[in-house]
């Protein structure tokens, strides 16, 4: 089977990058897709236009979708069932559901309607047995959806953030989502790791095969809660804290997680340090990313050289070498209404009440300083409190909100002024 790889000049902003070298699980979304089409069999070309389609049937991918594994081989096997039957074009969908509609649904696929299967979600990966480049490939293919089975997990919450009290977690091996926002790469990272970490073992099969060894050495206990917090799969030159408790992670070489600490279900570059008593949950970390003590993150992903120093950071992007000060942070959420977000230039819903914002590369957030959701910060934008706020000079004029307290007078506050010259 022959695979085109369709470009689509699509850039994520605020970064500036093409759509291709999105970070997913710490890998390149070009390289991701190449690689996910190649263990399925088939031969990977990249091509500029549709006239450049010549061997059919064929796959025919744009590069801004972001699928699993499993979805792929699902698709493809039925395509080609369907296809020796009847001779005709396919075009992916999942069937709405939690899965595509929990997290930000407005950059989900084309809505369809689909007979005998209800309400679907299109994505732009299309089997093609003819091909005519003139016309859109979404109007020379049928919607085919893609089975697949869902859990959901489910966590009590404030009426403030979820109106039922729930908030739940669809988990699922296949996952098929387009990516034209950063909001977007957010999703597929949280959604697609249970895919990754499944493939993880499978291509790791004397990591597969020693896990159970492993994971009693590492609890050196017997008791089902002590497993399941040493269940990861780890590089060469990791150190993780006896007290740590890791679920369901991939860790990459040299990482250092301390004492105390919570990773789950979450993706750790190479040199990556996670400070004592911090929380990493469905996130994808890349690096070199350091996370200070007492933090936590939830569903976030952080580019090579990050820092996360802020208390507490939900739904969010960090760019290359981009910082989060203690005491400053992005507000993850909006009481009423969606989210929105820029654009292409224009401010759009992005059907979630939960998302938190984006700094592009080199990005620095000061103490004190907060981002609403939903917004984005340029590369090597650095934002700070006023110089006014701040205490020069503590033998002269010091600001309003600022006393003195003279050790020989303590009960006394002194503000001292310059002299007028």
């Amino acid at each position: 089977m022959h695979a085109y790889l369709l470009s689509t000049d699509h850039v994520i902003q605020p970064f500036g990058r093409p759509v291709s070298e999105t970070l997913v699980h710490n890998r390149l979304l070009g390289g991701h897709q190449e690689q996910m089409l190649r263990d399925l069999g088939c031969t990977v070309e990249r091509i500029a236009s549709p006239e450049q389609v010549r061997r059919l049937p064929c796959l025919l991918v744009y590069d801004d979708v972001y699928f699993t594994h499993h979805a792929m081989a699902r698709f493809l096997k039925a395509a080609r069932r369907r296809g020796h039957s009847e001779r005709a074009n396919a075009r992916a969908a999942l069937r709405t559901s939690a899965l595509t509609e929990r997290f930000t649904p407005g950059f989900q696929g084309e809505q369809v309607e689909v007979p005998g299967t209800g309400t679907c979600r299109a994505y732009d990966c299309y089997y093609l047995t003819r091909f005519d480049p003139r016309l859109p490939a979404s109007g020379q293919a049928d919607v085919l959806p893609v089975p697949y089975r869902m859990v959901k997990v489910r966590q009590r919450t404030n009426l403030y953030f979820e109106p039922t009290g729930l908030f739940v977690v669809p988990i699922s091996r296949a996952f098929m989502t387009p990516i034209r926002h950063w909001s977007a790469a957010v999703t597929a990272n949280l959604l697609g790791m249970t895919a990754f970490f499944c493939r993880t073992l499978r291509k790791r099969p004397w990591a597969a095969a020693t896990l159970p060894v492993r994971l009693l050495w590492r609890a050196a206990s017997l008791r089902p809660a002590s497993l399941a917090g040493k269940f990861y799969v780890a590089g060469p030159r990791c150190r993780v804290a006896p007290s740590a408790h890791v679920e369901g992670a991939v860790l990459g070489r040299g990482v250092r997680i301390g004492p105390h600490a919570v990773v789950r279900g979450a993706v750790i570059g190479d040199n990556s340090a996670i400070g004592p008593g911090a929380v990493v949950e469905g996130s994808t970390l890349a690096n070199r990313v350091s996370v200070d003590s007492g933090v936590t993150l939830r569903a976030c992903v952080a580019g090579p050289g990050a820092n996360f120093g802020n208390a507490i950071t939900q739904f969010s992007m960090l760019g290359r070498n981009a910082v989060l000060c203690p005491d400053s942070g992005l507000i993850d959420f909006h009481l009423h209404g969606d989210v929105e977000v820029t654009l292409d230039g224009r401010r759009v819903a992005s059907g979630s009440r939960l998302l938190g914002g984006c700094l592009g590369d080199g990005a620095f957030l000061g103490p004190g300083v907060k981002i609403l959701s939903g917004q984005d910060v340029p590369n090597h934008c650095m934002l700070i409190e006023t110089p006014r706020a701040l205490v020069r000079d503590v033998e002269g004029r010091l600001p309003e909100h600022v006393l003195r307290m003279d050790a020989r007078n303590p009960g006394r506050p002194v503000r001292r002024r310059r002299k007028a010259s």
